[in-house]
C-alpha cells in the first residue's frame, strides 16, 4: 500500500517535473550524467538496437551501414536514447556491452542510480521535455543532441531515496506488465476462438446432427451433404478500372482495414487529385497483398482505394457470406499458401476466382451469416473491453513512474 505524502513539496517552476518534496536537489542532466562518445565497429561490438522495449540486440533483417565502425560504444548499466523526435521513448539500460547507431546519445553516471535513470530519463513527460530542447525541421530530421539535452533540468533525491524509488517502480511495473501479459493472452484466445468459430461454422454449417459428404476438396474436407462447391467465378463479379478524383475523396489503403476482423478502422482520404481505382457502396473489398493478413470488408460508402484491392461488384448471395469465407483461417492459410512472392506476398485475381468454396442453400446462409453476425459482435466486444483494460493500466503505469521519479508519491 502507498504511503500517504507527508512531506512539504516545493514548487520548481519547471514544467515537466512541478512539485518536488522539498529535501530533493533540482539539478541538470550534465552535472550528473557523461556521455560516452567512443566510436567503435560492430564487427567488435554486437550491434544493438535502442526501441521503446529497450535495449536490444538488432535484428538480423535489420539496415545496416556498410560503415562498420561509425557506431558509439555502449557499456552494460550504460542509458542510451534516441535522439530523434520520431523515435519518442526509444530508450532504456544495457543489460549488455555493444554499439548503436550515431543517432544516439549514450550516458553513464557515477551518481545516479541506476534503476532511477531508467524511469527519470524514459517517462513520457520527459520524453516531450526531451524533444523540446531539439532542433530540426521535420519529426524524422528533429532531434536532441547532447549539447543541449545536458542542460535539461531534472530532479535528484538522495541516493538512499533513488535506490528505494527504482525498487518500488520495478515492482509496480512487473506486477502491471503481467495483468497486461494475462490480458493480451487473454484477447490472443478470444481471436484464435473467433476464427474457429467462423471457419467451423462456414464448412459444416449450424447443424451438428447434419449428415456430411466429402468435398473432393482437401483443405476444405467435409461439408453438409446437401451443400455444393462452387468456384468464386461463377458467383461473383468484380471491378478493376479507374476514375478521377480529388484531394480529400475517401480513399481506402490496406492500413485502414483490420485483419481477420472484416471492417475498417477508419476511411482514408487522397492526399492530392488522381486516377484510382474506385469501390461502390455494397462492395466487397479484399487485399491480395500479404494475404495472410485477411483483409476484407463491405463498403458501407463509395470511394476510391489501393490496387491491391480485388474489389467484388456482386455476389449470388448473402455477401457477408463470402466476406466470412475471405476472412476464414482456413481460406486465408490456403491462398496464403498459394502466394507468390518472399517479402511482400500477393495473390491474384486469377487464382483466387479458380477457388472453390461451400455454398449452402440461400435460407442456410443468411441463418450462418446471422449467427456469425451476433457471435462475433459478442466476441468482438470483450476483446475492445480487454484492450480498453490495456490501455488503462498502460496509463496507470506511466502516471505512477512519473509521480515516483518525481516524488509527489512517497516510498
Amino acid at each position: 500500500m502507498w504511503k500517504i505524502l507527508t512531506r512539504k513539496l516545493k514548487e520548481t517552476n519547471i514544467d515537466w517535473i512541478g512539485e518536488v518534496p522539498e529535501n530533493w536537489e533540482i539539478s541538470t542532466i550534465g552535472s550528473h550524467y557523461t556521455e560516452r562518445t567512443d566510436k567503435v565497429s560492430d564487427l567488435d561490438y554486437i550491434p544493438l538496437s535502442v526501441t521503446k522495449s529497450g535495449i536490444v540486440p538488432q535484428l538480423e533483417i535489420a539496415a545496416k551501414s556498410s560503415n562498420h565502425d561509425n557506431r558509439k560504444l555502449v557499456l552494460k548499466d550504460d542509458f542510451v536514447i534516441n535522439s530523434r523526435s520520431d523515435r519518442k521513448m526509444s530508450a532504456g539500460i544495457s543489460s549488455i556491452d555493444g554499439s548503436v547507431s550515431v543517432i544516439n546519445t549514450v550516458l553513464y553516471s557515477n551518481t545516479i542510480d541506476r534503476n532511477y535513470t531508467k524511469y527519470l530519463l524514459k517517462n513520457y513527460a520527459f520524453a516531450e521535455e526531451f524533444y523540446k530542447w531539439g532542433t530540426g525541421i521535420v519529426d524524422d530530421l528533429w532531434s536532441t543532441k547532447w549539447l543541449k539535452m545536458k542542460n535539461i533540468p531534472i530532479p535528484v533525491p538522495s541516493s538512499e531515496k533513488q535506490k528505494q524509488i527504482g525498487s518500488v517502480i520495478d515492482s509496480m511495473v512487473q506486477n502491471t506488465n503481467n495483468i497486461i501479459n494475462g490480458t493480451k493472452e487473454s484477447i490472443s484466445e478470444l481471436k484464435k476462438y473467433r476464427q474457429s468459430v467462423i471457419t467451423e461454422v462456414v464448412t459444416k454449417g449450424l447443424n451438428p446432427n447434419v449428415k456430411m459428404k466429402e468435398s473432393g476438396i482437401d483443405w476444405i474436407g467435409d461439408i453438409p451433404k446437401h451443400w455444393n462447391i462452387k468456384k468464386i467465378k461463377y458467383s461473383t463479379s468484380t471491378i478493376d478500372a479507374k476514375k478521377d478524383f480529388v484531394k480529400e475523396d475517401i480513399y481506402i489503403g490496406l492500413e485502414n482495414v483490420l485483419s481477420y476482423e472484416g471492417r475498417i478502422n477508419d476511411y482514408g482520404k487522397l492526399e492530392k487529385d488522381s486516377k484510382e481505382k474506385y469501390f461502390e457502396k455494397g462492395n466487397i473489398l479484399y487485399s491480395k497483398l500479404r494475404p495472410y493478413l485477411a483483409k476484407a470488408f463491405i463498403a458501407d460508402i463509395t470511394g476510391s482505394c489501393s490496387g491491391e484491392f480485388i474489389v467484388f461488384e456482386s455476389f449470388k448471395g448473402n455477401k457477408r457470406y463470402l466476406l466470412y469465407w475471405l476472412i476464414s483461417q482456413l481460406f486465408t492459410d490456403f491462398i496464403n499458401a498459394t502466394s507468390y512472392g518472399a517479402k511482400m506476398p500477393r495473390s491474384s485475381w486469377d487464382y483466387i476466382k479458380e477457388t472453390s468454396i461451400p455454398r449452402p442453400p440461400k435460407h442456410e446462409e443468411n441463418e450462418i451469416v446471422s449467427y456469425l453476425d451476433d457471435k462475433l459482435s459478442q466476441i468482438n466486444k470483450l476483446i475492445e473491453n480487454k484492450t480498453k483494460v490495456i490501455k488503462e493500466l498502460e496509463t496507470y503505469k506511466n502516471s505512477l513512474i512519473y509521480e515516483y521519479v518525481t516524488g509527489k508519491k512517497e516510498v
